[in-house]
């Protein structure tokens, strides 16, 4: 699981040093096209409409149908980001062309400044997100990890209630944890205190999975001291296709054929 995270770690800060540069080079090809006027004028609208496009189908991607992996070594199921996030830090270099450019145009203007402020602020915050921590999920004997290698939020079991997580948002983004002792969770920095999300669009495992095996577990304290173990894999496997139809028809859909092993 640590070379996992290393590497996928690795991965994202080359995405953040280098994607900005599309972002901020397509903010000097919209303004150099706007000013060229004419057909060339055309092109100006390219690069936003292009970063649109981009959003969009980051929104509307399917997410993960993978299974947990199974870390002995650690003792704990995880999941890993399922790949590389290139809009923030386009999105990033973006900003810091409209930073710069509103700069040259401020002068003693107070709005132009507190929008240049604004996207310092936004560049910033998306850099150091994507510098600092990866989206992952782990199951450990103790409770859920969301985010790696400096966690968001540490979610003791016991914090759980006993329902399924459920998944707002659009298309199931995330699932939001049933808290129950708010009191007991460990949050990175002035995070919300009003809910634990987890970022399943941006995880390989299957998001229906996922929830069932949280809630097999925060019902289940019985089994939690064998997280991490393969044969504790495959007893998880059969408690969540070998109950109720419901739950067999919604866990079977998630999971695909293998064995859970990293791979």
């Amino acid at each position: 699981m640590r070379e996992i995270i290393v590497a996928a770690l690795r991965r994202q800060r080359a995405s953040a040093l280098m994607a900005p540069a599309v972002g901020f080079g397509g903010g000097l090809l919209s303004q150099w096209a706007g000013s060229a006027g004419g057909a060339v004028g055309l092109l100006a609208v390219v690069p936003p409409v292009l970063l649109v496009v981009l959003a969009v189908r980051d929104l509307l991607r399917r997410p993960g149908t993978a299974q947990l992996r199974v870390d002995e070594t650690a003792r704990a199921f995880f999941s890993p980001p399922n790949r590389a996030l290139t809009v923030p830090p386009i999105l990033c270099g973006w900003f810091a062309f409209m930073a710069v450019d509103s700069g040259h145009r401020a002068g003693h203007d107070p709005l132009r400044w507190t929008l240049v402020a604004a996207y310092v602020v936004l560049g910033v915050a998306i850099t150091a997100g994507q510098w600092r921590r990866l989206p992952f999920v782990t199951l450990t004997a103790a409770g859920v990890t969301c985010g790696a290698p400096r966690p968001l939020a540490v979610v003791p079991w016991e914090a759980l209630g006993t329902e399924m997580p459920v998944g707002p948002g659009a298309a199931g983004r995330y699932l939001r944890l049933p808290i129950v002792r708010p009191e007991l969770v460990r949050r990175a920095g002035r995070w919300p205190r009003t809910g634990v999300l987890v970022p399943v669009r941006e995880l390989t495992v299957a998001p229906a999975l996922l929830a069932a095996a949280i809630q097999h577990y925060a019902t289940h304290p019985q089994h939690r001291a064998a997280i991490g173990s393969p044969a504790e894999y495959d007893r998880l496997r059969h408690a969540l296709t070998g109950g109720s139809a419901e739950r067999a028809a919604l866990t079977r859909r998630a999971l695909p054929v293998g064995d859970g092993r990293p791979g």
